[in-house]
C-alpha cells in the first residue's frame, strides 16, 4: 500500500507511539470514580494493543516496540487496578461522563471487529501451496499477508480500488509482501528514508520458491524513490514460474538483476534476481502471490493462500533465516 511520505510518517508514528502513549499515561494517571469507569477504559486500551499488535506496520515501527507495548499495557492495567480496589462499582455521572462511557463502547466495539477480521483472516477455504521462503540469511518480516478478502487491514492487495480497478484483484487475495529487518527490527537504516540503499531488503539475493519453469520475465523498470508516490501501476520487474498446476509471481525486482530467462527450468532454492523498488511500491520489497494455473493472462487467475515451509506467513510474522 502507498502513501505520501509525510503522511505515512505521522500514521506511523500516531499509531504505534502516540497513541499507545496516550492511553498507558491516562490509564495510569486517571482519577477513576467508580470500577465501570476503569473497566471501560481497561477495554479500550487492551482492544487497542490487541488491534495495533496484529494489524500495526511493525516492519516500518520496529517490532520491539511492538512486544515493549504488549508488555505494557497489561502492566499499566495491573498497577491500576490496585489503586481502584475500594471504588464503588458505578457511579451515575455527569452529561460528559455519558459521552466518555459512549465513546470508550464505540470505540471498543470497532477495534473488536478488526481484531476478529484479523483473526479470521489466518484461516483459508483450501489447502495453501507450500513453498520455501525466496531469502536468505537474516530476519525478514511480512508487512502484508493473509486473506486479503476478510481484512483488508491484514493485506489490502485484494480491496485495494487501484487493483479493482485494473481487475487483477482476484489474483493478488492472498499476496504477501516481505521486507528485511535491520538489528532494530525495522525495516531501514532511518525512519522510512526516502533512499533505497538504506533498506535492508533492497539488492538482497531472491531464490526460486519452488520447482518449475520461467514463464514470464521482465526486466525494465527503474527503482523508483522510496515513498515519492510517483511510481506506475504494476509490480516492476517481475518473474513468474509455473508448474502444471500453479504460478507463482515475484515482483518489485532489481532492473539488470535478472539471473534467468523465459523458458528456463528452475529449482527450489536457485537464485534467479535481487529485490528492488520497481513498480507500484513505496518502498523496497517482494511482492509474491501464488495463482492457480488457467488460461489468458495470469492476472487474471485466482489466487491461493501461501505458506512457507510451512508457516503461514500472515501480516507481522518474521522469518529468521540462516
Amino acid at each position: 500500500m502507498r502513501f505520501s511520505h509525510l503522511t505515512a510518517m505521522i500514521l506511523i508514528a500516531s499509531l504505534h507511539l502516540i497513541v499507545p502513549f496516550v492511553l498507558l499515561t491516562w490509564t495510569l494517571g486517571r482519577n477513576y470514580a467508580s470500577l465501570a469507569a476503569f473497566i471501560v477504559q481497561g477495554l479500550v486500551l487492551v482492544s487497542y494493543t490487541a488491534f495495533i499488535f496484529l494489524l500495526g506496520s511493525w516492519a516500518f515501527a520496529s517490532f520491539y516496540v511492538r512486544y515493549a507495548i504488549l508488555i505494557a499495557a497489561p502492566a499499566a492495567l495491573v498497577w491500576s487496578f490496585m489503586h481502584v480496589g475500594n471504588l464503588p462499582f458505578f457511579t451515575s455521572p455527569q452529561f460528559p461522563g455519558w459521552i466518555g462511557y459512549g465513546a470508550g463502547v464505540m470505540v471498543t466495539s470497532v477495534l473488536v471487529f478488526l481484531v476478529f477480521g484479523a483473526i479470521r483472516s489466518r484461516f483459508y477455504d483450501e489447502r495453501p501451496v507450500n513453498l520455501a521462503f525466496p531469502f536468505k540469511k537474516g530476519v525478514y518480516a511480512v508487512f502484508e499477508g493473509g486473506n486479503g478478502r476478510v481484512s483488508s487491514f491484514m493485506n489490502y492487495h485484494y480491496s485495494a480500488s487501484m487493483h479493482k480497478g485494473a481487475r487483477t484483484n482476484l489474483s493478488m487475495r492472498y499476496a504477501v509482501d516481505i521486507t528485511k529487518t535491520t538489528r532494530w527490527r525495522n525495516d531501514a537504516d532511518g525512519f522510512l528514508p526516502t533512499q533505497n540503499e538504506k533498506y535492508a531488503v533492497f539488492h538482497q539475493t531472491v531464490y526460486s520458491p519452488c520447482d518449475g519453469q520461467i514463464s514470464d520475465v521482465e526486466d525494465k523498470w527503474p527503482n523508483e524513490t522510496p515513498w515519492s508516490g510517483k511510481a506506475p501501476y504494476n509490480v516492476g520487474n517481475h518473474i513468474v514460474i509455473t508448474d502444471k498446476d500453479f504460478g507463482v509471481l515475484m515482483g518489485h525486482l532489481q532492473k539488470g538483476s535478472m539471473l534467468v530467462k523465459a523458458g528456463d527450468m528452475v529449482k527450489e532454492g536457485q537464485p534467479i534476481a535481487q529485490a528492488g523498488n520497481s513498480g507500484w511500491t513505496s518502498q523496497p520489497h517482494l511482492h509474491i502471490q501464488v495463482m492457480r494455473k488457467s488460461t489468458g493472462s495470469f492476472w487474471g487467475w485466482e489466487g491461493i493462500p501461501i505458506f512457507f515451509e510451512g508457516r503461514n506467513p500472515i501480516k507481522n510474522s518474521l522469518f529468521f533465516e540462516r
